[in-house]
């Protein structure tokens, strides 16, 4: 629901920079609808993060159908011609006059680009598996119900048309970004029947507002067999407390790059739009592993998440974050993981210990030998390269006696003027 408040503050902005004020007008207007987006982006971090084109060398989900109940999707230039079907269930509008458009509010649009949207030049956006085919069941029109609380709430048996047309479609993946707080049966016997033909139903958690009832829980996502997402940050922190009573993955949700209705791409955020990241990782995974069942794929994307702060099984985190590439290639063994029983050392008996004991006394006298043995081998070694020495100077030191401190005789000193009583010759 962070997506439908940013692309209205999108909105917002582009009315007011066209000058234009509307305050409770006395004829009905038509709905103003999201704009387009801009040509340009930079590569977003919720694909820095997920690196979904690591695996299109192997696979980028053809043959994957992949339905969204939703607000619609609007024909973007990155979408292509992936939009296979398109239905429109939604309740009539408000407005006598309704826009026409076929997503006004732009939520769908943007969670088909985030599973399809082909890459292109300018913009770094583009989806997790550009060879799905699409499938659009709008259950919103140009705006949300009248007294839905929570806000942004459908109406049960409408998402329960949209899921049970997708059905029909033959969807492989049933992405369901729109929420619902309360319970039907016709919902609950639509996710059965998805269920139970072979196909994943991956459900936005929702979100929390602080004047919201107690107690009031995210439908379909609370159904056992669904995939429950919450949302994350580019810090890689859940971005909002959700209304699921679980959590099972988390994936990009918060300030994500989506595509906008008609063209272009810009910011939004929501549960919606990680449901739909978690959608597109499945599409990749059905296309690469065909042989897997439902049930396997879900096992799969919940055993190669990449753990989350929290740890396993967190209460917001589930059990982490969606790793598109380890759920596509890791090997996993049968069954389910267990407890291995807590660490229990048994003592050592009587006879352990004699046994331990004894090689002690073992090592001991080995080494005392070793020693013994050594100093033997010194002593004979001297015996035998010193002895014929020895016996040659009768076991004399071998070394020069110190020569013995003798004073010189004393010499005369010699003659001083030998010849000076003479005297000298003149001339």
């Amino acid at each position: 629901m962070y997506a439908k408040r940013s692309l209205r503050m999108l909105l917002a902005a582009a009315v007011g920079s066209l000058g234009i004020l509307v305050i409770n007008p006395p004829v009905a207007q038509a709905q103003q609808c999201v704009p387009a987006g801009a040509p340009t982006s930079p590569v977003p971090f919720a694909q820095q993060m997920l690196t979904p084109e690591r695996l299109w060398p192997m696979t980028s989900g053809s043959g994957q159908r992949v339905a969204v109940v939703s607000t619609g999707i609007s024909g973007n230039p990155l979408l292509g011609n992936r939009i296979a079907a398109s239905v429109d269930l939604s309740p009539p509008s408000r407005s006598s006059l309704a826009s026409g458009r076929p997503d006004c509010l732009g939520l769908g649009t943007a969670v088909a680009g985030i599973i399809a949207a082909a890459q292109s030049e300018q913009i770094g956006f583009h989806g997790m598996a550009p060879s799905t085919q699409l499938l659009s069941a709008k259950v919103v029109g140009d705006s949300y119900p009248n007294g839905a609380q929570p806000r942004e709430s459908v109406a049960p048996d409408t998402l329960a048309a949209g899921i049970n047309w997708a059905v029909d479609q033959r969807a492989t993946v049933i992405t369901v970004a729109a929420v619902s707080y309360q319970d039907s049966g016709a919902l609950r016997q639509a996710v059965q029947r998805a269920l139970a033909g072979n196909i994943v139903v991956v459900a936005a958690a929702g979100h929390a507002e602080r004047n919201d009832p107690p107690g009031i829980v995210p439908f379909p996502a609370s159904y056992d067999g669904v995939v429950s997402v919450g949302m994350i940050g580019p810090d890689g922190m859940i971005a909002a407390d959700t209304h699921a009573p679980r959590v099972d993955l988390v994936a990009p949700g918060a300030d994500v790059t989506v595509s906008y209705p008609d063209s272009g791409v810009g910011p939004a955020s929501g549960t919606e739009l990680a449901a739909g990241y978690v959608a597109g990782t499945v599409a990749l995974l059905r296309d690469y592993r065909p042989q897997l069942s439902n049930a396997e794929i879900v096992q799969r994307l919940l055993a190669t998440a990449t753990p989350a702060p929290e740890g396993v099984d967190s209460g917001r985190y589930g059990h982490g974050i969606v790793n598109p590439y380890q759920a596509a290639v890791a090997n996993l063994v049968g069954g389910h993981p267990i407890a291995l029983p807590p660490a229990d050392p048994d003592l050592p008996t009587a006879e352990e210990l004699a046994r331990e004991a004894a090689w002690q006394r073992s090592n001991s006298l080995a080494y005392a030998l070793a020693g013994a043995g050594i100093a033997a081998a010194a002593v004979m070694t001297v015996v035998v390269v010193f002895g014929p020495r020895g016996r040659r100077r009768r076991w004399r030191t071998g070394l020069a006696p110190v020569p013995a401190d003798r004073p010189e005789d004393e010499l005369p000193a010699p003659p001083v003027e030998l010849f000076g009583d003479r005297p000298k010759s003149v001339g």
